[in-house]
């Protein structure tokens, strides 16, 4: 391992993020509102990088991947401890800041606020910035910035993006990771723009933008999306979730021109899974609604939670127990790779899939080879061990977790929908974490237990998990 040069990188990113702090800022000035919650955190990490930087000058620029899994892992923690002092400033406990930060970096939008329009703005808007920057990536951001982390992009994205590969754009790595964020901010620009044109407030129009792009689903408002009660509005979120959960390189291909979508078996497993859940739930949904109001209310929450963007038009917490149930199935199906979104990703499910009915037919006919194919190429087997590697790890860290939670007290129901919600960076759950609830009343080790799942869950499990593996760290891996 080469530590100097994780620490080296570490400080650099501290510098960088140091300067995310001056919207809040301006923010809290145009509102009337103390700078200082904003100013103390920009002042640490500028301190902290520089001591970082100026401590660990690396003996030689070699990295591989773990070095990248460190800088990526270490660094998101970092950032979330720091991004908690506005919190912690305006009173709320270190727990509950560390956990709403983590919620906000790695866009699960679950939150302790009981009634978030009680929040100075400047307060509001850090909320729904964190998301934003944690949708793309922090480190991505930083990658395509500052030349000189650019210089390891391959390997820092790689352990940030989610998805089984990185697809580039072009050949070098920061000019991907540009033109994702330029795709990332026409689209942020678009949907402010639609959303203002409905009438929503400029306030509320950015904020929303911010956690609808990035899958986060943080609101404004307590009711969240339901506090418009507007189909239109409705709709252009829903459309932008949607879009926050594609693979961005196939919406910065439609954007130059070179439209991949309807090629992509990945983009078409997703929205035939969207659609065929949406008509599922609406039926379910027909003993409640008429049916305008049925396809309306159910159409939106499967986008939301599949997405794992998280906002609420409806109460799905009082909703019959099979339509609880599929709701809690799309947590787990998540987002597109590539995307903002969480969960364990359309693509992964697709070839976990392919792979299991590859091995029944395998038993059956024991001479015959098949192969497993993916927009025409044949799939790697080191690819298909990883996933099902990963799934089972999956399993194994949900089922820990539910265990863990439970014995703070918190009944069965809650806590397998509280895990479900967190790992899969949802955000809300069922039960005493319901689409109407919060996460408030949660014993202090639930949330801790809670907040590390939003972060193996946002950096897919081998990131964060690596490094509590001794052997990782050693100089001669």
């Amino acid at each position: 391992m080469n530590t100097k040069l994780v620490v080296n990188y570490l400080g650099q990113i501290s510098i960088y993020y140091s300067f995310i702090f001056i919207l809040p800022l301006i923010s809290a000035h145009i509102y009337g509102e103390d700078l200082s919650a904003f100013i103390i955190p920009m002042v640490i990490s500028m301190a902290l990088g520089i001591v970082f930087y100026v401590s660990s000058r690396p003996e030689s620029e070699y990295a591989k991947y773990k070095e990248g899994y460190a800088i990526v892992g270490l660094g998101w923690l970092i950032t979330v401890l720091v991004g908690s002092i506005p919190y912690i400033y305006y009173g709320v406990g270190f727990i509950d800041a560390f956990f709403e930060t983590m919620s906000g970096f790695t866009t699960t939008g679950a939150t302790i606020f009981d009634r978030v329009e009680n929040l100075p703005r400047s307060l509001l808007l850090w909320r729904s910035l964190t998301q934003w920057l944690g949708g793309m990536g922090i480190v991505v951001l930083f990658v395509a910035i500052f030349p000189a982390l650019s210089k390891k992009g391959e390997t820092l994205l790689q352990a940030e993006v989610p998805g089984l590969k990185i697809e580039k754009i072009r050949p070098r790595m920061r000019d991907t990771a540009l033109r994702l964020y330029a795709t990332y901010m026409i689209l942020t620009v678009l949907e402010i723009v639609f959303l203002k044109l409905l009438g929503v407030s400029f306030f509320d129009a950015v904020n929303h933008t911010f956690t609808t792009l990035s899958t986060g689903g943080f609101s404004t408002h307590t009711e969240s999306v339901a506090y418009f009660n507007s189909p239109a509005i409705e709709f252009i979120i829903f459309v932008f979730m949607v879009l926050g959960g594609s693979n961005f390189v196939l919406i910065y291909l439609l954007l130059t021109g070179k439209p991949k979508f309807l090629r992509d078996v990945e983009f078409r497993f997703y929205i035939f899974i969207l659609i065929l859940s949406g008509i599922i739930l609406t039926a379910m949904n027909l003993s409640s609604y008429d049916l305008l109001e049925s396809i309306r209310y159910s159409f939106f929450q499967v986008a939301s939670i599949m997405t794992t963007t998280g906002y609420t038009t409806a109460d799905f917490d009082a909703w019959g127990d099979s339509a609880k149930i599929l709701i809690l199935m799309l947590m787990f199906i998540g987002g597109s790779t590539g995307s903002t979104g969480g969960g364990i990703k359309v693509i992964r499910i697709y070839l976990l899939s392919l792979y299991s009915l590859n091995q029944i037919l395998k038993s059956a006919e024991p001479r015959s080879v098949r192969l497993i194919k993916l927009n025409g190429e044949v799939v790697d087997w080191d690819i298909l061990h990883n996933i099902t590697a990963f799934f089972s790890l999956y399993v194994l860290i949900f089922v820990f977790s539910t265990f863990l939670v439970s014995l703070t007290g918190l009944d069965a129901i809650s806590s397998i929908s509280a895990v479900s919600a967190t790992i899969n960076n949802v955000g809300p759950g069922l039960g005493a974490v319901g689409a109407t609830e919060s996460y408030a009343s949660l014993h202090p080790l639930a949330k801790v237990v809670l907040a590390f799942n939003m972060w193996i869950g946002r950096l897919e499990l081998f990131t964060v998990l690596s490094l509590f593996i001794p052997s990782f760290w050693r100089e001669r891996w």
